[in-house]
C-alpha cells in the first residue's frame, strides 16, 4: 500500500489523499458596485472633458448620452457566466462605435475604455482582457478606414495605440485582483474549509493508526514493549490529569497498585524530568528496586512510567536503548489523551446544549400548560367530575415536569478536573432524594488518586441510569448508593428495597446501555435481587480487595 505524502500549508499539515476543498471566489457584488461607480465617474468625466475641449455641444451631447446608455447596459448583472464573459468586450466595442460618431476623433471620450478593461479583468481574467483591448483597437482602426478622418494617420494610430495599451493594462490589473480574491476567500468560508480539511485528515490518520486512540490500550502496549528492553515484575503508566494529579491508566504484572503517587521517587522524576531509581523492601527478607521514567512530548512532561523488580538494580547506562521507544510511545499516548479530552469536552458541551434546549423549550411550555389546567380546575369547581379530572391532569403534568427537571440535572451532571466521581454521584443522589419520596443512603470511600476521567464519566452515567430505574419503576422507599475508588479499581453499588427485578419491559434498554458503558471501561456489571427484597446493581472495575468492600 502506498503511503500518503504530506505537505505543510499555512502551518497545517495536508495529505495528498485528503480531498481538497474548492474554495469559492469572493462575491461578485462588491466588484459590480465598484464598476458601476467607476462607469458613472468616467461618463461624467468624459462629458466634462468633451465640453471643455471646444467641440460643438450639439454634437458632443448625444455622444455623452449614448455613452451613459452603454454604461447603464453594461452595469446590468447577468446570471449566465458564458454571456457575462462577453459583456466587457461588447462594452469596449460599443464604446468605440460611440466615439467614432464624433469627428475628428474625440480623445476626451476614450478614457471610458478603462471601464470595460477593468470589467474584463475582474470577471474574465487575462484572456478576456486581451480580447477586450484588441477588439477596441481593431474597431477604432476599422472606423478610421470607413470615414473621412480629419486627423493625420500617424496621430490617429498613436492615439489608438495609447488607449488600447491603457485598456489592456487596466484589464491585467483587474485579472490580478481577481486572482488575489480567489486566493483569499471570505473568513467564514475559510473557517469551514479549514475545519473540513482538519477533520478529513483526522479521519484518515485515525484509520491508519495501528494502535488506535485508546489511552489504556496504548499504555498497556508501552509497558509490554518496555518489558522487552528493561525486564520488570510490576509496571504502571501514570498521566497528569487536568486537576494536576497523576492518574494510573495502565498496569502490567499486577491487578492493582500499592504505590502512592506522592512517593518521593515520583516527585524527583517529575522535578528533574529524568529517570530515577531507588531500592525498596518487597518483604522482610526480599529487596527490590524501583525505576521511574518520564514521558515527554518535546520538552513538555505529561506522565511517568514506574517499574519494579526484585534482584539487581536497574542499569541507567542501558536506558539510552529505550529512549527512542519512550519518545515514540509518548507521542502516541499524548495524541490519544488529547483526542480523549476533545471527545469529552464535545460530549459535555452537547449535554449542556440539550439541557438548555429542554429547559427553555418543552419544560417551560409544560409549566405554562399547568397554569392553564389550574385555571380550568378553578372554573370547574361546580362540576365535580370535571374538576377531579383536571386535578388528575395537573398531578400528571407536575410529575412530567419533575421528570424533565431531573433529566436536565442528569445532562448537566459531569465529572471534571475539579469535580470527582464521588462528588458528582453525591450531588445527583441528593437531588433525586429531594425531588422524590426516596430516603437515600450514601457511602463514599475515595482514594486521593483519581480514576481516568473516561472511567469516572462512565461510572457516573451507570449510577444515574440505575438510580433512575429505582425512582421510576422500583416503588421503593430506600435507596443505597456505595462508591469505593482505589485506582485502578473501583466499586459502584446501587440498591433499593422495592418490588424487585420482575419481567423486563419490551421497551426497556437501560440495562443494555449500562452493560455497554461497563464494557467500554473494562468493568463487570451484575444485576440481582437483594436478600431483603429489592434489586442490587453492582459495577466492579478491577479486583477490589475484600477490605474495601466493607
Amino acid at each position: 500500500m502506498t503511503r500518503p505524502s504530506w505537505t505543510w500549508v499555512h502551518g497545517v499539515q495536508e495529505c495528498d489523499s485528503v480531498p481538497r476543498v474548492q474554495l469559492p471566489l469572493l462575491s461578485r457584488r462588491p466588484n459590480e458596485r465598484v464598476l458601476a461607480a467607476v462607469r458613472a465617474l468616467l461618463v461624467l468625466g468624459c462629458g466634462a472633458l468633451l465640453l471643455a475641449s471646444g467641440i460643438d455641444t450639439s454634437q458632443a451631447l448625444p455622444s455623452v448620452i449614448l455613452l451613459a446608455v452603454v454604461a447603464a447596459a453594461a452595469s446590468i448583472p447577468l446570471r449566465w457566466s458564458s454571456v457575462r464573459r462577453l459583456q466587457a468586450p461588447l462594452e469596449a466595442v460599443t464604446t468605440c462605435l460611440v466615439v467614432l460618431t464624433v469627428e475628428p476623433l474625440p480623445e476626451p471620450l476614450l478614457p471610458y475604455l478603462i471601464a470595460p478593461g477593468l470589467a474584463a479583468g475582474l470577471f474574465g481574467g487575462v484572456r478576456i482582457s486581451v480580447t477586450a483591448a484588441g477588439l477596441a483597437g481593431l474597431t477604432l482602426l476599422v472606423g478610421y478606414q470607413a470615414s473621412n478622418e480629419l486627423l493625420p494617420r500617424s496621430d490617429y494610430l498613436a492615439t489608438v495605440s495609447q488607449w488600447t495599451l491603457i485598456t489592456l493594462a487596466v484589464g491585467l490589473l483587474g485579472a490580478w485582483v481577481q486572482r488575489l480574491q480567489g486566493q483569499i476567500p471570505p473568513p467564514e468560508t475559510l473557517a469551514y474549509a479549514s475545519a473540513y480539511r482538519l477533520i478529513s485528515q483526522l479521519r484518515l490518520v485515525a484509520r491508519q493508526l495501528s494502535g488506535g486512540l485508546d489511552p489504556v490500550a496504548l499504555g498497556q502496549n508501552l509497558l509490554q514493549q518496555l518489558r522487552a528492553e528493561v525486564p520488570f515484575e510490576l509496571g504502571a503508566v501514570y498521566v497528569r490529569s487536568a486537576g494536576g494529579r497523576l492518574t494510573p491508566i495502565a498496569l502490567d504484572g499486577a491487578d492493582r497498585l500499592d504505590w502512592p503517587v506522592n512517593h518521593p521517587l515520583f516527585d524527583e522524576a517529575w522535578a528533574s524530568s529524568s529517570p530515577v531509581r531507588d531500592a525498596v523492601a518487597l518483604s522482610p527478607n526480599r529487596t527490590g528496586h524501583t525505576l521511574v521514567l518520564p514521558l515527554r512530548l518535546g520538552v513538555r512532561l505529561f506522565g511517568l512510567v514506574a517499574v519494579q523488580r526484585a534482584g539487581p538494580e536497574f542499569d541507567l547506562s542501558r536506558l539510552a536503548d529505550v529512549d527512542h521507544l519512550l519518545q515514540e510511545q509518548s507521542l502516541r499516548l499524548e495524541t490519544a489523551l488529547l483526542f480523549s479530552e476533545v471527545r469529552t469536552i464535545a460530549t459535555a458541551e452537547e449535554r449542556r446544549r440539550l439541557a438548555r434546549e429542554i429547559h427553555d423549550g418543552i419544560a417551560q411550555e409544560l409549566a405554562s400548560l399547568g397554569y392553564v389546567v389550574d385555571d380550568l380546575a378553578a372554573r370547574a369547581r361546580f362540576l365535580p367530575d370535571l374538576e377531579q379530572d383536571l386535578r388528575g391532569l395537573r398531578r400528571e403534568l407536575t410529575r412530567v415536569i419533575s421528570e424533565l427537571r431531573l433529566s436536565i440535572f442528569d445532562l448537566r451532571s459531569e465529572v471534571a478536573s475539579t469535580i470527582g466521581l464521588g462528588t458528582a454521584i453525591s450531588d445527583y443522589v441528593r437531588q433525586v432524594g429531594a425531588g422524590s419520596e426516596l430516603t437515600v443512603h450514601i457511602v463514599l470511600d475515595e482514594s486521593p488518586v483519581r480514576l481516568p476521567i473516561d472511567a469516572e464519566t462512565e461510572l457516573l452515567r451507570i449510577a444515574q441510569e440505575a438510580v433512575t430505574n429505582v425512582r421510576k419503576h422500583a416503588h421503593a422507599s430506600n435507596l443505597w448508593v456505595t462508591c469505593r475508588v482505589d485506582p485502578p479499581a473501583a466499586l459502584l453499588r446501587v440498591e433499593d428495597d422495592g418490588s424487585g427485578l420482575g419481567a423486563p419491559r419490551a421497551d426497556s434498554f437501560g440495562l443494555e446501555v449500562m452493560r455497554e458503558r461497563a464494557a467500554r471501561i473494562g468493568a463487570s456489571l451484575t444485576v440481582q435481587g437483594r436478600k431483603e427484597g429489592g434489586t442490587a446493581v453492582e459495577v466492579s472495575l478491577g479486583p477490589v480487595p475484600e477490605a474495601a468492600l466493607g
